[in-house]
Parts: C-alpha cells; sequence; structure tokens
C-alpha cells in the first residue's frame, strides 16, 4: 500500500525482516523543522499496519495503528487509527499539542483518500480514531 503521508520528505527502507517487517527511515518537515527517525513496520496485508519509532532522537515514543475493517455495510470499510507519541523536545511538545488535531485530520486523510484510489470515488469510509498524547 503506498500512501502519501502529510509532512514525510523522504522514506527509504533500510532493512526488510523474513517475518515481512521492515525499518524504514523517514524524514518529516515543516518549514524550517526537518528531522528523520527509523519506523518498524508491521504489516498485516489489508487488516492493519503497526508502526513503532527506533533509534530516534525526536520521539521519546511513537506508535501508530491503523486496522482496517469491513464496515456495517456491505461496500463500507471502519478505519480504526491510534497514534500515541512523545516528542523529547519541550519545543516539538508544544507545537504538537497546538496543532495535534490538524496532524491527525491530514494522516487520517491521507489514508481515505487511498482508499477512495484504490476502491473508487463513491466508497464509505467510516472513521474511528482514538488519541493519546503523553
Amino acid at each position: 500500500m503506498k500512501i502519501s503521508l502529510p509532512w514525510c520528505q523522504r522514506s527509504e527502507i533500510i532493512q526488510r525482516n523474513p517475518d515481512g517487517s521492515f525499518d524504514a527511515e523517514l524524514e518529516i518537515g515543516f518549514k524550517f523543522l526537518v528531522e528523520s527517525y527509523v519506523s518498524h513496520v508491521e504489516l498485516n496485508k489489508s487488516k492493519s499496519v503497526k508502526t513503532t519509532s527506533s533509534q530516534s532522537s525526536l520521539f521519546d515514543h511513537l506508535i501508530n495503528i491503523w486496522e482496517f475493517n469491513p464496515g456495517p455495510v456491505p461496500g463500507t470499510c471502519n478505519l480504526y487509527f491510534l497514534v500515541d507519541f512523545k516528542f523529547q523536545s519541550p519545543l516539538y511538545r508544544q507545537m504538537a499539542n497546538m496543532f495535534f488535531k490538524e496532524v491527525v485530520s491530514r494522516l487520517v486523510g491521507s489514508f481515505n483518500d487511498r482508499c477512495r484510489l484504490i476502491y473508487g470515488p463513491g466508497v464509505t469510509v467510516l472513521e474511528h480514531t482514538y488519541e493519546q498524547r503523553a
């Protein structure tokens, strides 16, 4: 699944693992703030995606979980998104608090756009988002 994530300026798979997971280096940025970190990605094809930051001076911790389930009506999909993170930098933590809802909205919007590209513009995506901030 290829998804264009907001603020992601570069991504590169740096290691593929026998279990199907992989490690990717991501560079994220907004204007003059550009940082990179390594994310461990676990895929359960067509069901879920879990990413966990590692080797990061940017995050104290970062976990994203995306789950895809059939919706209540044929032709629909339930999308569950959990993000739990804490920046190491107090400045970044303050900025994240100010823009958190916009960040989550754009991330979920990216997945919605990809679903509509694959399944057609008429697909209904029902969102259930759980937000947790440290």
